[in-house]
């Protein structure tokens, strides 16, 4: 299901996440988050990125993770968008 939703992230000293707060509900990780980068479709966007600017621009980091909601034992497996400073619930898988 794609959410697109901004969320609040509680992270580590290393950055990954450790829990997130979604529609006033917090969430905590269960298992190890996955952390994988996506190229952006620049092409769709319309503002383009100015030439020597840089590869990372271009890619998004994304954070898979299992979690569970407090008080509640069925976990969910959530995918995290983060760029800059900005976190984002991208999609929930299950």
């Amino acid at each position: 299901m794609v959410v697109d939703e901004r969320v609040s992230v509680r992270t580590t000293a290393a950055g990954s996440p450790m829990e997130f707060e979604w529609r006033a509900r917090r969430y905590q990780m269960t298992e190890l988050p996955l952390r994988f980068y996506i190229r952006r479709p620049w092409w769709t966007e319309q503002n383009r990125i100015q030439k020597g600017i840089g590869a990372q621009v271009l890619e998004t980091e994304i954070w898979r993770v299992t979690a569970a909601g407090r008080g509640r034992s069925a976990e969910r497996v959530f995918e995290l968008t983060h760029e800059d400073s900005n976190w984002r619930l991208s999609r929930i898988l299950g």
